[in-house]
Parts: C-alpha cells; structure tokens; sequence
C-alpha cells in the first residue's frame, strides 16, 4: 500500500510541475467569460479599496469599525478566489466561494447597525437581522430579496440537491479545464450578486462613493442596478 502511495505522489508532482492553464487561455470563449467576470470583480474591488482609504482617514465620515470593514474584504476575496477557481473549471468549489462571500457581505454591510452578526451561526438569522436593518429598509429590500434568492441557488450546490449539482470529479488530471455551460452559470451568478453588493454600498455609503475618482466611479457606475441609478445619484 505504502508503495502504490509514493507512485501516486510521483505521479501528482510530476503533474504539478507540469500544470498549465494556456490551454484556457487559447479557448476564445473561454477568454470572453474571464473578461466578463473580471469586469464585475475588479469594480466590486476598486469600491471596497476605496471605503478602506475612508476609514484609514481621521476625518473619516464612515461610521465603519475594521473590523466591519474586515467582513466587506473578505467578501470581495471570496469573490476573487472563486474566480481563480473558475478558471482551473473547479465550479462548484466557485460557488461555494460565492455562497461564503454573501454571508461575509450581509454581516459587513450591517453590522453596523446590529453587531450580533458576527456571532450569528445561522445563515437564516443572518438574513433576517440584516433584512431589519436600514441597510435594506423599504423599497431597498429587493436587494435582500435578490442576494436572497442568489443564496438558496447556490445552497444546492452546497447540500448537492440532485445529481445535476454533482461535480464528479475523480482525479486531479480532469483540470484545467473549460465546460461553458458549467462556467456560464458561475458566471451569470457573479453578474446578478456584484451589482447588488455595489448599489447596496453606493446607497448606504453614498457620500464616499460620490468622492471617488472619476476612473472609479466610471467603472462602479457601469455596475448599479438600473431601479436604483436615480436613488444612487440623488436624482428625484
């Protein structure tokens, strides 16, 4: 047994210093959808740099504890290893990511307002407290209602529901690889979830997101969700 043990290890090294996604990169579909994921993922991450030079200032005018701010981050780094997941075709470990970068949200954009999120152990509590608060108060509870649904999507990967969220892989030699309808899925997931996480900051931290640069705010404003463009530049 000891032996079969090494040969396999020889066998995983040799397939380590041999591993190479430019098979990916020739794939120009494939190309199109890391582009279109990378779009969503660098404005989530330009918007969260920017509320961290916030609330570094001293005269900041976020009311954001670190470690509030800790919950956003780590969201957007969800966000950002489920896409170095996606482009080795490790979906479903994507989704997971995806599914842990919601929770991360919900406690750092309202945590403010309740700080029992933190230590909140149901995922369902988290939503309910969060969906209490002014952060998605009246007509902004759409947006709960939306990263609500996103969740219970993502759940059935979590707790494989059916056979069709079943990723079946038995050796590490299945990746890299590119299956577009698996990666469309993570895909359009991230085109619903990054919109909502960007207008719900633009909303509650309006002011900060109106002093961003130009550059910035180009990017983001791409990037609100329509119903909410007049709310977030304060147009009646």
């Amino acid at each position: 047994m000891s032996r079969l043990i090494k040969e396999d290890f020889g066998k995983l090294c040799t397939f380590i210093k041999e591993y190479s996604l430019s098979d990916v990169l020739e794939n120009e579909d494939a190309k199109k959808l890391l582009s279109s994921y990378h779009k969503k993922y660098f404005a989530y991450l330009v918007l969260i740099e920017e509320i961290h030079h916030e609330i570094e200032r001293k005269d900041k005018v976020v009311n954001m504890s670190k470690e509030q701010y800790d919950y956003l981050q780590e969201s957007c780094s969800d966000v950002g290893q489920a896409f170095f997941l996606l482009f080795h075709g490790s979906y479903k470990g994507a989704k997971l990511l995806l599914r842990s970068s919601i929770e991360n949200f919900l406690k750092g954009s309202c945590m403010d307002e309740d700080k029992s999120l933190p230590t909140t152990k149901s995922v369902y509590e988290v939503f309910e407290k969060a969906k209490a608060t002014s952060t998605f108060k009246e007509k902004k509870g759409n947006l709960h209602a939306q990263l609500h649904n996103e969740y219970a999507l993502l759940c059935q990967d979590v707790h494989t529901a059916d056979v069709f969220h079943m990723a079946s892989i038995t050796a590490l030699s299945h990746f890299p690889s590119y299956q577009k309808e698996d990666a469309g899925v993570v895909l359009k997931m991230v085109q619903r979830i990054i919109p909502i996480y960007i207008t719900t900051i633009a909303l509650k931290y309006n002011s900060v997101y109106h002093s961003m640069s130009y550059a910035y705010k180009d990017i983001t404003n791409n990037e609100i969700v329509k119903e909410y463009k007049k709310d977030v530049h304060n147009i009646a």
